[in-house]
C-alpha cells in the first residue's frame, strides 16, 4: 500500500510541474530607444525609426505559448513576419507573410556568454501586475526584466538546452515568462512591454511551421 501511495504522488507532481506551465498569448510592445542620444539627433533616430516601424514608430510581438512550443506574430509598420520554436530540432524559424523561405537559427547555440543573473531592488507594476526585476549580464551587454513569479508559469525542462537569449537559465531562475524586458549593449536600446494578455487553449495547429522552399541558416549564431 505505501508503494502505491509514493507512486501516485511521484505522478501527481509530475503532473502538477508540468501542469502550471502558461498556455495562452502575450503581447508586447517593442520599441527601439535612441541609444546615444549625445552622438544621434533625437529627431534623426526617430525618423528611422518610424521609416522601420511606420507611424507608430514601434513593433508588436504577439507570441503564443504551450508546453514546450512558442511563436510570435510580429508587426511592424506594413510589414508582418513571424517566429517559431520548434522543440524537436531546437530550431527557430523566422520568415515573412507570403514567403517560401525561412531563416533557421539554433538555439542550443549563442555567440553572447551568459555571466550573471542577479537580483535587483528595481519593481515596476505592468498590467496592474506588481513585478520584481533581475539583471543577465552578458560580455555583450546587459538585460533587465520584470516579472511576477505568480504570473505566466513556466517551466524551464520545456526549453532543456535553449540557450539562445539565455533563455533556458533565465526561466530557472525566475520561473515564469517575463512583463518587461529592457536590453542594452553596443548601439543597442530595447524595451519590450506586455500591454495585453490572454490565458486560453492553443490548438496544436497553431505551432505547425510551413513546409518552406528555402531554408537559410543564420550565421550569426
Amino acid at each position: 500500500m505505501t508503494k502505491q501511495i509514493l507512486i501516485a504522488l511521484i505522478a501527481l507532481w509530475g503532473f502538477t510541474s508540468y501542469g502550471q506551465s502558461f498556455e495562452g498569448s502575450i503581447t508586447y510592445k517593442m520599441e527601439a530607444l535612441n541609444p546615444n542620444p549625445e552622438m544621434i539627433p533625437d529627431s534623426t533616430w526617430q525618423e528611422g525609426i518610424k521609416k522601420q516601424f511606420g507611424e507608430k514608430g514601434y513593433m508588436l510581438q504577439k507570441y503564443f505559448y504551450k508546453k514546450g512550443n512558442y511563436v510570435s506574430e510580429i508587426e511592424a509598420g506594413k510589414e508582418k513576419g513571424f517566429q517559431a520554436y520548434n522543440p524537436k530540432d531546437g530550431l527557430l524559424y523566422s520568415w515573412q507573410e507570403n514567403s517560401d523561405k525561412a531563416i533557421t537559427l539554433n538555439s542550443k547555440k549563442y555567440m553572447d556568454e551568459l555571466i550573471e543573473i542577479i537580483d535587483s531592488e528595481d519593481t515596476d507594476t505592468i498590467l496592474g501586475i506588481s513585478c520584481k526585476s533581475v539583471v543577465v549580464k552578458s560580455k555583450m551587454g546587459q538585460m533587465t526584466l520584470w516579472y511576477n513569479s505568480d504570473y505566466f508559469k513556466m517551466d524551464s525542462n520545456y526549453y532543456e538546452g535553449h540557450i539562445y537569449g539565455h533563455w533556458e537559465p533565465i526561466l530557472k531562475k525566475i520561473g515564469c515568462l517575463p512583463l518587461k524586458m529592457e536590453q542594452k549593449g553596443f548601439m543597442t536600446h530595447v524595451v519590450q512591454t506586455a500591454i495585453k494578455y490572454e490565458e486560453t487553449s492553443i490548438d496544436d495547429k497553431k505551432f505547425e511551421i510551413p513546409k518552406f522552399k528555402e531554408l537559410i541558416e543564420n550565421p550569426v549564431n
